[in-house]
């Protein structure tokens, strides 16, 4: 049978809770005012990040210019490495000038030279007009002949004028296989060569300087300068040259008095951050009025878009903490290391500071959040940075690919996974980056290991970060909620061994919360471990508790209802009380607090009023709440009830299953226990289903063994006593009490309501 709501109560249902009197009617809530002391974080977190990226810009002790006389001895405040660039410099224009030019090759100067040959002598021998016009074959062949020339050759014999056109085209041709560059006197000399050539003394004399005239004026460049090749050539060269790289100790004198100021003092002096002498004083207002105006922007973002955090201020607090101390890991750690402000190893440093507080926001505080602060870090301080686009890329890369990866922590074995995303996103951002810098392939292998470095080293800080941080501010992570779900903890042993009954409904109350809160998209962990630990508080007084008395008497036999109900609502606050003093995270307590909600106690209260209702008595038989207010603490509810319930459930057929869970659930919907959590009647029908397929599958029927005929045979027939005859068979959830005059008379309910 499906399980339904009558119409009017599907409509009154679908409102999570009734508007209270003090809500005005049909206006939004009011936006939450300006308080004085998230005014103060705002202002001095402003001021800590101001400070910290405009410290590069206050004045130091020295003052000096390239070629000046120093006036003081300088001496190292730390140790530091800084690159010579004189010498890098020097050893640069070395390889430099070692390059030849490069030069492209004319295609067809040599057949372009051939035809031009051809088409002189052919003018000649087929003039235009009666006799060759100098102008004719100028025009023809693009050759600037003279006169004599011209004459010469047109008075060979033909036999003569054939081997002239002979003897001109070889050498033409031989002469430019050679190299003739257009931007040398290659060809100026080739041309003085030809006279000399032994190939004209097969001419008669009177032909040999006419045709080595005509070659030469024929001969072109056949190599032209290539200026880009050329420039790529010498960059090649000039990148193989490895920067010269000097050490100095804290204490060693770098600059003496008197001495003159080289390129070499200014390197050092710049390594150590002593150069500046002057307070760039727009430089800092521009960075202040930057760092304001994005702390503004995040502080009205948190206002709008998450107001449950903005008016959160222990965990604006955390928020501040976490964005200052990646800021100042950058600066101690390029302080300590010796690293200069600008350039890739800073990049390095934003990959492990900048991405290991996002991806600690992401999981602790909300991964929006974290994306919003890590991509305005990553800007501005690539901004305050010179302009270092390595910072940005790097920094905003490695840290989304943190916070996506963290986003979604369930178990120890994502945290591994977290650091392969991270470590894998900085490989490839190094590999990226360096070829858009045309680095070296020994710079780009040393980017990729740095990147990989720089991953784990974030994972380390970020794990560190949680475990720190966490239980100060409150904060539950699933990483936590792993540890507590362990059944070696401290405490569910001693659960254990204090009350085995219990702690076997606890477990078995978990299986069901942990399905039904999968179904509909709740936090399955934090319900489990609710779950485990929600009856702590009885192991203060296990006996009185059904499931812990084993066979025998019950202890409420002996006292009232009211004393009763009394204990009964006292365990929920001891459970509490032992929850906080063993430092179980304040969600889990939180759905232990609201776990019975203002659930009527019923077997006390028919006891206490024979059956008939009493309004002024009800009170008394309820827990005192709060009622659920989110979706784990109803579902821990909802599996609770169902699983004590269902021990003394006779024959649990699949449609008996089915009848008594949709009944246990109606009752809590009826009694407005599940009217202050956000569960939908939608919800309501999936745990219904997780319930029945969960329980069917544990309360199957079971084969009765047949006994040995020796056996029965043997054993003693049992007799009937009074202590027998008192204790009555176990009820359905829904048979009423039996009360009778005189003594009261108990039977068995479910687990947790004797």
């Amino acid at each position: 049978m499906r399980w339904r709501l009558p119409f009017e109560l599907q409509i009154s249902s679908t409102n999570p809770r009734p508007r209270r009197a003090s809500e005005p009617r049909g206006k939004p809530a009011p936006a939450p005012r300006i308080s004085p002391l998230r005014l103060l974080l705002a202002l001095g977190t402003a001021a800590i990040l101001s400070v910290l990226l405009c410290i590069h810009l206050l004045p130091n002790r020295v003052n000096v210019a390239l070629g000046t006389i120093s006036r003081q001895d300088v001496t190292a405040p730390r140790t530091a490495r800084y690159e010579d660039t004189e010498a890098t410099q020097r050893l640069r224009e070395e390889a430099i000038s070692q390059v030849d030019k490069r030069y492209q090759l004319i295609p067809d100067a040599s057949r372009n030279t051939q035809e031009a040959i051809r088409t002189v002598f052919e003018a000649i021998a087929t003039p235009v007009r009666d006799h060759p016009e100098l102008e004719d074959i100028r025009r023809q062949s693009g050759l600037r002949l003279s006169q004599s020339t011209l004459d010469a050759l047109s008075a060979a014999n033909p036999e003569l004028f054939e081997k002239a056109q002979a003897v001109a085209t070889s050498l033409v041709t031989r002469t430019m296989q050679g190299t003739l560059r257009d931007d040398t006197n290659d060809l100026t000399i080739a041309r003085r060569g030809l006279v000399a050539d032994p190939i004209l003394l097969d001419l008669p004399e009177n032909l040999r300087a006419p045709v080595a005239a005509l070659c030469s004026e024929a001969l072109t460049e056949n190599r032209h300068y290539d200026a880009r090749m050329t420039q790529q050539a010498r960059d090649e060269a000039e990148a193989q040259v490895a920067r010269q790289t000097r050490r100095i100790a804290a204490g060693e004198l770098v600059l003496r008095n008197g001495e003159r100021v080289t390129q070499a003092h200014l390197d050092a002096l710049t390594a150590l951050g002593l150069r500046n002498a002057a307070l760039d004083a727009l430089s800092i207002l521009v960075i202040v009025l930057m760092v304001n105006l994005i702390v503004a922007f995040v502080t009205v973002y948190l206002r709008v878009f998450h107001r449950e955090l903005y008016l959160d201020t222990k965990r604006l607090f955390l928020l501040a903490i976490l964005t200052v101390v990646s800021v100042m890991g950058i600066k101690l750690g390029s302080t300590l290391l010796g690293l200069p402000f600008t350039g890739i190893n800073l990049s390095y440093l934003g990959m492990m500071c900048v991405a290991s507080a996002g991806m600690v926001i992401a999981l602790l505080i909300s991964p929006s959040v974290a994306t919003l602060v890590v991509a305005l870090l990553a800007v501005t301080s690539g901004v305050v940075l010179n302009n270092e686009l390595r910072f940005t890329v790097f920094t905003l890369g490695s840290s989304l690919a943190g916070i996506v990866s963290v986003a979604s922590m369930r178990n120890r074995g994502d945290v591994f996974r977290a650091g392969a995303a991270v470590c894998g996103a900085n490989a490839i951002l190094s590999l990226l980056v360096a070829q858009m810098e045309h680095d070296l392939p020994r710079e780009i292998l040393t980017g990729v290991l740095m990147g990989i470095g720089s991953g784990l080293v974030a994972l380390a800080l970020f794990y560190l970060g949680v475990w720190c941080l966490e239980r100060p501010f409150g904060i539950t992570t699933h990483l936590r909620l792993l540890e507590l779900s362990d059944p070696a903890t401290p405490i569910l042993q001693d659960f254990r061994m204090a009350v085995p009954g219990t702690y076997a409904h606890s477990l078995m109350v978990g299986n069901l919360a942990h399905a039904a809160a999968e179904a509909i998209e709740a936090d399955a962990m934090l319900v489990r471990v609710a779950a485990y630990y929600h009856d702590l508080g009885k192991m203060n007084r296990p006996e009185f508790f059904i499931e812990n008395q084993s066979n025998a008497e019950n202890v409420h036999d002996r006292i009232s209802p009211s004393l009763s109900a009394l204990v009964l609502i006292n365990h929920v606050k001891e459970g509490l009380e032992i929850a906080e003093r063993v430092g179980l995270p304040p969600r889990v307590c939180e759905v232990i607090s609201q776990h019975h909600g203002t659930t009527l106690m019923k077997f006390f209260y028919h006891q206490a009023t024979g059956g008939v209702p009493d309004a002024t008595l009800e009170s008394q038989f309820r827990y005192p709440g709060p009622k659920p207010q989110s979706k784990e603490a109803a579902i821990l509810m909802l599996a609770d009830g169902v699983e004590a319930a269902s021990r003394v459930l006779d024959k649990p057929s699949p449609q008996r299953v089915t009848d008594f869970v949709a009944r246990m659930i109606e009752d809590k919907r009826a009694d407005g226990q599940l009217d202050e959590c956000p569960l939908t009647l939608r919800d309501l029908k999936t745990i219904q289903d997780v319930f029945t397929r969960t329980l069917c599958a544990t309360l199957h029927a079971r084969i009765e063994y047949p006994k040995d005929a020796k056996d029965t045979k043997e054993s003693p027939r049992e007799t009937p006593n009074e202590s027998n005859r008192d204790r009555p068979s176990e009820p359905a959830p829904d048979s009423p009490p039996t009360v009778e005059s005189g003594r009261r008379r108990r039977t068995k309910t479910p687990l947790g309501m004797p």
